[in-house]
């Protein structure tokens, strides 16, 4: 990738704002994933119980 030749302040502010949303993007994906994972386990483990009701 060649770089940009910065001309002027508003570019540099236009990437770390994009960065910053791009973190913060990144953290509610990954927050997202995160319950996703919780809400399988605790769905595995209540059929697991109910399960070993019936077994």
């Amino acid at each position: 990738m060649a770089k940009k030749a910065r001309t002027g302040h508003h570019s540099h502010q236009d990437s770390e704002r994009a960065l910053a949303k791009n973190t913060a993007a990144e953290a509610r994906a990954k927050a997202a994933v995160r319950d996703m994972h919780s809400t399988a386990a605790k769905t595995r483990g209540m059929q697991q119980k109910a399960q070993a009701k019936r077994g």
